[in-house]
C-alpha cells in the first residue's frame, strides 16, 4: 500500500467517523445537550448551543474532509475535535462520571463502557493525525 492511499483512506475513515456521528445529534438536540451535560464540563448557557452547533461543524468537516476542500483547515478542526471528546471522556473517566459518551447516539444515560470509548477515541485520534501527517507532508494526492 502507497502513502497516496494510506493518505486517501485515513481521510474518508476520519470523514465517515463524523458522518456516522453527526445525524443523530441533529435530529435529537435536546438529548445530544443532555449527553453534552452529563459530562460537567461546560456552563449551563453553552450546552444547547454546543448541542446544535457540533453535529454541524462535524458534518461540514466530514464535506470538506470527502471534497478535498480546505483539507489543511478541515483536518485541524477534525483532529482539534477528537482531542477535545478525548479529553472530556478521559476527564470524566477520571472524576468517576459513568455516560452515555454521546459520540454515536443523542440518548443520555450511563453506559459502563468507558474504557471502551477513551480506547476508540485513541483510536480516532491517531487515524486523524494519521491523515494529518500525510496531508502536511504533500503525500495526499488523489
Amino acid at each position: 500500500m502507497n502513502a497516496a492511499s494510506l493518505s486517501r483512506g485515513s481521510r474518508l475513515v476520519l470523514a465517515l467517523i463524523f458522518v456516522a456521528a453527526a445525524p443523530q445529534k441533529i435530529m435529537a438536540p435536546a438529548d445530544f445537550a443532555a449527553s453534552v451535560g452529563s459530562y460537567l464540563i461546560l456552563p449551563d448557557v453553552l450546552i444547547n448551543f454546543t448541542a446544535l452547533t457540533l453535529p454541524w461543524l462535524e458534518m461540514i468537516v466530514a464535506f470538506l474532509l470527502v471534497c478535498r476542500v480546505w483539507t489543511g483547515p478541515a483536518l485541524f478542526l477534525a483532529n482539534a475535535m477528537l482531542i477535545v471528546f478525548l479529553g472530556a471522556i478521559l476527564g470524566a473517566y477520571f472524576r468517576g462520571i459513568d455516560l452515555n459518551c454521546g459520540c454515536f447516539s443523542s440518548t443520555p444515560g450511563t453506559s459502563g463502557d468507558m474504557v471502551f470509548y477513551i480506547v476508540r477515541d485513541v483510536i480516532f485520534v491517531a487515524i486523524g493525525l494519521t491523515a494529518a501527517w500525510f496531508h502536511r507532508r504533500g503525500l495526499d494526492a488523489d
